[in-house]
């Protein structure tokens, strides 16, 4: 019952998002779901003071479950001009109707309480809608109660919001569904009810009831089949599921079942036709076990007597010996269990997938060794770079100072020094063989001008030769 409310008192799904919606809401008995779609397009055009041909441009739907006008239009415009409607004239009768835009698409609706009655309409946008809560479109109160319905930007409801001053405590706002108090219909609410003049109890439903039917009255719900009034506090069923909450259980359920084809990956064809036999002879088997489960359960739920007289009959009725026709033809053959070549094939099909996990964990194996070897020749590689750029970094040890080199003599110079070898080699000989005709030719080849400093040595030399 309330998933068939709640699944017609949805808008249809080709009503564009971005679009404004408006709701009017048509009160005095009128009956939308009697009248012609055409008669109530014309009535609203008519009541919000629009042309025709831009008209066009916008939907309207008859929600026949809740008795509502709901108007799509993409000019803002023409919105304001639908939310104005305060009535609408049809049939030669005037209908006092309430418009008003609904949430615009990818808005939440939370709510606070505790608010009194006195503030009007002013002071809750001037102390909910401001820059303390920044994410708030709009607030508006319910009825004439102490709550009031806050509309967020977004899909989440914070947990607290500021009024004024103050902080509040902010939840998730749940509609409950529509109950009328006149009809006791469920989908619309009393003041579009359109029969009005209904009388019924709206605990347990009974039409026209009378003064004392309070002490047989039993209270009946038409939500949860429970013992209490439609809709009473405590009700399982009265809330509406948000649809905040239902997109999130739609995405967690989308999310755990979003598998690739590569997560299942295709069979060959025989294998694929060895599955589709296995399946269909395990489908026919667990129906035929059902089938014997809702015989079996039958048999035993009857008499016991009867059931043992209808088994007696049945084996009675079947003797032994009856031989069938494919008993008759081929004995081997009827003889034969026909999902033999199911099972077969289901062997078959999971030696195959044995055979190509082993192959897969083989080449696995491999792999596994060729990775190792690679990462062992890698940080061989490593290493041997470190090295290299170790040695390149350490600085060369210090050069020794250039040691001067004795410059080589020219030809001049060479003659020179070997005249004077042969020179001082000549007095060596001559002393040795004649030791007086030295000293003679030694005075008489003396420099002049080392005749001061070699005067001492000639003296000693002199001397010794003397001597």
């Amino acid at each position: 019952m309330v998933a068939r409310i709640t699944k017609a008192s949805r808008m249809p799904l080709n009503l564009p998002r971005e679009e404004q919606k408006i709701v009017i809401r048509p009160r005095g008995g009128l009956f939308l779901a009697k009248l012609e779609a055409d008669i109530v397009m014309s009535a609203v055009i008519t009541a919000a003071n629009v042309p025709k041909t831009t008209g066009k441009a916008d939907t309207i739907f008859i929600n026949p479950t809740q008795n509502i006008i709901v108007i799509s239009t993409p000019d803002e415009e023409r919105a304001r001009y639908y939310a104005s409607v305060r009535s609408l004239y049809i049939g030669g009768r005037s209908y006092e109707t309430h418009a008003y835009c609904t949430a615009p698409h990818g808005t939440v609706k939370g709510v606070i309480r505790g608010i009194a009655v006195e503030n009007t309409a002013e002071d809750l946008h001037e102390n909910i809608v401001n820059q303390a809560n920044p994410q708030v479109l709009e607030a508006h109160r319910i009825g004439n109660t102490t709550s009031i319905v806050v509309l967020f930007a977004g899909t989440k409801v914070p947990n607290y919001i500021k009024y004024g001053s103050i902080i509040v405590k902010c939840g998730l706002y749940r509609q409950h569904h529509y109950v009328c108090k006149t009809c006791g219909k469920i989908g619309h609410r009393a003041d579009v009810c359109p029969t009005p003049e209904t009388k019924i109890c709206f605990a347990c439903g009974a039409p026209n009831p009378t003064a004392d039917h309070a002490a047989r009255c039993k209270p009946r719900c038409k939500l949860c089949n429970g013992a209490h009034a439609t809709g009473a506090e405590g009700c399982t069923n009265k809330y509406k599921v948000p649809f905040v909450v239902t997109q999130r259980r739609w995405e967690r359920r989308n999310a755990a079942s979003a598998f690739s084809s590569q997560d299942f990956p295709q069979l060959p064809p025989q294998q694929q036709n060895e599955a589709h036999l296995s399946k269909r002879g395990r489908s026919r088997s667990r129906k035929r076990d059902k089938s014997r489960r809702q015989s079996a359960s039958r048999g035993r739920s009857t008499d016991g007597k009867r059931s043992e007289n209808m088994n007696y009959n049945r084996n009675q009725q079947r003797p032994g010996n009856v031989i069938n026709g494919a008993q008759a033809i081929n004995p081997q053959a009827a003889n034969r269990n026909p999902l033999n070549h199911v099972a077969e094939a289901k062997d078959n099909t999971i030696q195959s997938l044995r055979n190509e996990n082993e192959q897969l964990k083989r080449c696995i194996a491999e792999q596994r060794a060729q990775m190792q070897e690679m990462n062992a020749k890698l940080n061989q590689l490593i290493n041997a770079q470190q090295q290299q750029q170790q040695q390149q970094v350490t600085p060369p040890p210090p050069l020794s100072p250039p040691q001067s080199q004795p410059r080589p003599p020219t030809p001049k110079e060479n003659n020179t020094n070997s005249a004077m070898e042969v020179k001082s080699q000549l007095p060596r000989k001559l002393t040795a063989q004649n030791p007086k005709r030295s000293t003679l030719l030694g005075q008489a080849n003396r420099d002049p001008r080392s005749e001061r400093s070699n005067t001492h040595v000639n003296e000693e030399s002199t001397l010794g030769w003397t001597a």
